[in-house]
């Protein structure tokens, strides 16, 4: 009968004490070492071959960048222990902290380059994918706001949830699926809205509405307005 292949086998993973959190440093060993993995207790930014992996506890620890900029590929210990815990080899992208978003398709519209390029982090940190064009089968959109050149179209052919990039950050900062309901994105979100030639309490009325509904209201019509509000008579 053939042995079964280990899931870690081939990989060379280093783990420091000074990058790995302690509470879970035994237990990382643990699941390296009952799934074949290679394991030296030391950090070395040299080895950065298609088979060295190095354990860090998050992106905001002081070594991380060194290690990215010299080519390792980084793992947070959520990742590694859900790794073990699914029999799946390890990841070979640059860093993956976890696998919150393994699966996961997501769009991003109305953001700058810097900040697609942050969005695209997050969600491949998470195990997701971050699709460049609009498809039937993504699972969330992320929008700027309402003025987002994909946002129609995902309110009108994808009825999946369109949220903030706040929703993101927290899925990233919590390392799981958070729940969507507070961060989707509002109806007025990013537009910003003059009313005139209405009395002034209902004006009053309708700059709550606007507030309420993700706007900006502007007593005075100006270059910013995107809309106006007016009270026509025929």
């Amino acid at each position: 009968m053939l042995k079964k292949t280990k899931a870690f086998n081939g990989a060379n993973v280093f783990m420091s004490r000074n990058l790995v959190p302690p509470e879970v440093f035994d237990a990382l060993h643990d699941a390296l070492k009952d799934h074949g993995a290679q394991i030296h207790l030391c950090c070395d930014p040299s080895r950065n071959g298609p088979s060295d992996y190095h354990i860090i506890s998050s992106p905001k620890h002081d070594k991380f960048e060194d290690l990215r900029a010299k080519g390792c590929k980084l793992l947070g210990p959520r990742c590694v222990l859900s790794c073990a815990k699914e029999c799946r080899p390890l990841p070979k992208q640059g860093f993956t902290c976890c696998l919150a978003m393994d699966g996961v398709k997501l769009l991003a519209s109305g953001f700058d380059t810097d900040e697609k390029v942050k969005i695209e982090e997050l969600v491949t940190e998470m195990g997701g994918v971050l699709h460049a064009k609009p498809s039937l089968d993504l699972n969330f959109v992320i929008v700027k706001n309402v003025l987002a050149a994909k946002y129609k179209w995902a309110l009108n052919n994808l009825k999946k949830p369109i949220l903030t990039y706040e929703w993101l950050k927290k899925c990233s900062d919590e390392h799981r699926v958070v729940p969507q309901e507070s961060y989707k994105v509002l109806p007025f979100s990013g537009l910003t809205i003059c009313v005139t030639g209405i009395p002034a309490d209902k004006r009053r009325e309708m700059g709550q509405l606007i507030l309420q509904n993700g706007g900006k209201y502007s007593a005075e019509l100006t270059k910013k307005c995107t809309h106006l509000i007016s009270e026509i008579s025929f």
